[in-house]
């Protein structure tokens, strides 16, 4: 029987769809510093590198310049989990995650460990219970993928979920190979992240004197550039423990002056210590204003916004509105039942 025109007419075009979208199908490269991603084909990487092949180009993309990557054929969920663990929404971005392990090719199959594991670690920081489980999903991706870009990354979190279990010996290794990578803002995150152990330690003068070296470094690159107001905050914290919470405000106050508010992480951490600061001299107006700031604008992190809710239990009632006290708890106990934070705050 005779195909209609019109029938053929549609299956042609049906065709020409597929075999554009198989001709354009491609890797993706998302970086920190550009707007554009780069497609091609990820020809290979290292721990230091990936090499992405466009056209008859190989173009190589060193590894701490490398925020995603997008493979080809993943699931487009994928896209929405990772907005949602970036929005600190890790139990749905978890489970995407491992939705998606099953079927996934092997590239993709090895960032989805990463991301499990990271997903894990981040979610620990308001949990402690689950850090050994997020230390031993990054320790077994660090030792089975030592050439994946994702290694040093891994180890930065790695480091970070040791310090957080105070295993300071644990995290100093770590952060030591952190230090030993090629990049200059790796080394000075590494050495900002030593001075915390330090401070974790009680040695609040060498951690002083460890942020302040990676303060003055000359910094040029936005991770260079991150690091160093990383530092300032470290010298701000040490400054209020030290007794001196108008200079720690002072610096603070310079922080947010010249940082972009995509700085989330860094931002919310300098809103919280501000709170601390005014605590500190007793004026606790001005530190409700500043653990609002945590609350409103940067959620995200989930070990600062548990104490910055904890505050704002205990705050409120100071400004004669304990409803919005009794608010903030019922949040904490809610989105955070497991912190030390909610434990204190049911003790109170």
């Amino acid at each position: 029987m005779k195909r209609p025109i019109w029938s053929s007419l549609i299956l042609l075009a049906g065709l020409s769809v597929l075999t554009a979208s198989k001709a354009t199908a491609a890797d993706t490269i998302y970086q920190y510093d550009s707007n554009s991603p780069l497609l091609g084909d990820v020809s290979g990487y290292t721990k230091t590198e990936l090499t992405l092949k466009r056209g008859a180009t190989n173009v190589k993309i060193p590894a701490n310049e490398i925020e995603r990557v997008r493979w080809d054929g993943e699931p487009p969920q994928l896209n929405i989990a990772r907005n949602q663990e970036q929005n600190g929404n890790f139990a749905a971005a978890l489970e995407e995650y491992k939705k998606a392990e099953g079927s996934a090719s092997p590239n993709l199959k090895k960032s989805l460990q990463y991301m499990i594991a990271r997903a894990t670690a981040s979610s620990a920081k308001a949990n402690p219970a689950q850090l050994d489980n997020g230390i031993k999903m990054l320790d077994d991706f660090v030792k089975a993928n030592a050439d994946h870009f994702s290694y040093y990354p891994a180890m930065k979190l790695l480091g970070e979920s040791y310090l957080a279990k105070k295993d300071y010996a644990a995290a100093n290794s770590a952060f030591g190979t952190v230090e030993r990578s090629p990049w200059k803002d790796y080394q000075m995150y590494a050495k900002n992240m030593k001075a915390r152990v330090l401070l974790a330690q009680g040695n609040t003068k060498g951690a002083l004197a460890a942020f302040e070296t990676v303060a003055k470094m000359d910094g040029k690159t936005p991770g260079e550039l991150a690091s160093k107001h990383a530092a300032q905050l470290g010298s701000a914290i040490c400054l209020e423990k030290e007794g001196k919470p108008q200079d720690a405000i002072k610096v603070l106050d310079e922080i947010i002056k010249n940082v972009s508010s995509t700085q989330s992480s860094l931002l919310a951490e300098v809103y919280l210590k501000k709170g601390d600061c005014y605590q500190a001299l007793g004026e606790s107006k001005e530190a409700l204003i500043a653990y609002l700031h945590v609350d409103v604008l940067f959620p995200s992190d989930p070990a600062v916004h548990a104490e910055a809710l904890y505050h704002l239990s205990t705050l409120w009632g100071k400004v004669q509105n304990k409803e919005r006290g009794a608010e903030a708890r019922a949040v904490l106990q809610q989105q955070y039942p497991d912190s030390e934070w909610a434990q204190k705050a049911a003790k109170g």
